[in-house]
C-alpha cells in the first residue's frame, strides 16, 4: 500500500477504526470513563515497548554477567495529592528515576521529533505527503497517546511529574537516534 488514494487503504482504515470504536464502547458499558479506556491504550503500548526492551537489556547483562535488573518496589502508601490525581485519572510517574520511565520516555521523545521532521519534509518537500500520510498519522496518534508523559515531563510542577534528569536523557537519547538516521 503505497499510497492513501489507492482503494486498500479503505479496508485497513475500517478494521482499526471498527476495533477501537468496539473497544471503546466495551469499556463504557462496564461502567469506564473515556478517558480510562484512553489511559488503558496508552498502558498497553507502555507495557509492550517496555517489556520487550527491558527483558532485551536484561538479557544482554545476563551474557554479560552483570544482571542486577529487578522491580523497584514502591511505596504502597499514599497521599492527598496522589489520590486527587488518581481520582482525576492523571498518570503518576513520580520523581524517580527508572529504566522504565527513561525507555517509555525517550521513545516518546523519538516520536514527537520524528514527527515534527516528518511534517517539515511534508512541507518543504513537494509529492512526499501522498506517500507519508499513513506515516503521518501512525506518529500523530503516538505523540498524542503519549501526551500525559510530555506534560509530566515539560509543564507538571507536582510530585507526579517526570523526573527531570529522565526527562534530559531521554531528549538526548531521541536526538541521537534522530542524527544516526541523517548519517545513515
Amino acid at each position: 500500500m503505497d499510497t492513501v488514494s489507492s482503494p486498500w487503504f479503505i479496508p485497513f482504515v475500517y478494521v482499526i477504526i471498527s476495533v477501537h470504536a468496539y473497544s471503546l464502547g466495551e469499556y463504557l458499558v462496564c461502567g469506564g470513563t473515556a478517558l480510562g479506556w484512553w489511559n488503558e491504550q496508552r498502558i498497553w503500548l507502555y507495557k509492550r515497548t517496555s517489556s520487550y526492551l527491558l527483558a532485551m537489556v536484561d538479557t544482554f547483562l545476563k551474557l554479560l554477567g552483570h544482571s542486577n535488573s529487578g522491580f523497584v518496589i514502591s511505596a504502597k502508601v499514599s497521599d492527598e495529592d496522589v489520590m486527587r490525581r488518581y481520582e482525576e485519572e492523571k498518570m503518576e510517574f513520580g520523581d524517580v528515576y527508572t529504566l522504565m520511565f527513561k525507555i517509555l520516555s525517550s521513545l516518546a521523545m523519538l516520536n514527537l521529533f520524528c514527527l515534527f521532521r516528518t511534517v517539515l519534509k511534508v512541507v518543504f518537500i513537494e509529492n512526499v505527503g501522498e506517500t507519508m500520510a499513513l506515516q503521518i498519522v501512525l506518529c500523530g496518534v503516538l505523540v498524542l497517546i503519549n501526551w500525559p508523559l510530555y506534560d509530566a515531563a515539560f509543564v507538571r510542577k507536582d510530585k507526579g511529574k517526570m523526573a527531570s534528569s529522565v526527562t534530559l536523557k531521554s531528549i538526548l537519547i531521541a536526538l541521537s537516534l534522530c542524527s544516526l538516521v541523517d548519517l545513515i
